[in-house]
């Protein structure tokens, strides 16, 4: 499964994000709050997340094993919170927990984000059940 236009950050990114990034995170033109724009693939094996570093201008990819996924939330929590999302309840972030080198790392994820009747939107719950379905 494959996913163009997908937005990613990770969880220090919205924890250390700016008022200016949340302000254009709340304007209907602009896309939820992020870091990596690019396409999401999931395979039997990983998910990938090949694309752009937005805020340092320079290529991105990077490589989960799905082995190493400790957890999967498909809505807000502590860090990503309702309020950092102006399409809040509808467009939901995904929470990915996984091990990367001895620490437990955090994403939140926008699967091909866009628009549906004029509502900020994505397919994360398509992406979230994938996941469940290929980690069983």
């Amino acid at each position: 499964m494959k996913w163009k236009n997908s937005l990613m950050a990770f969880e220090e990114d919205i924890k250390d994000r700016s008022w200016l990034e949340w302000l254009k995170a709340h304007t209907s033109g602009f896309k939820p709050l992020h870091r990596y724009e690019g396409i999401l693939e999931l395979s039997n094996e990983e998910l990938i997340f090949d694309g752009k570093d937005v805020k340092e201008n320079k290529e991105f990819q990077l490589k989960i094993p799905l082995r190493n996924i400790i957890d999967v939330h498909y809505g807000f929590d502590e860090v990503f919170k309702g309020r950092e999302e102006r399409a809040w309840p509808w467009n939901k972030p995904l929470r990915i927990r996984y091990q990367f080198e001895n620490k437990e790392r955090t994403i939140y994820l926008f699967a091909h984000f866009h628009h549906k009747k004029g509502i900020r939107t994505s397919d994360n719950k398509e992406l979230y059940e994938g996941l469940k379905e290929v980690m069983e």
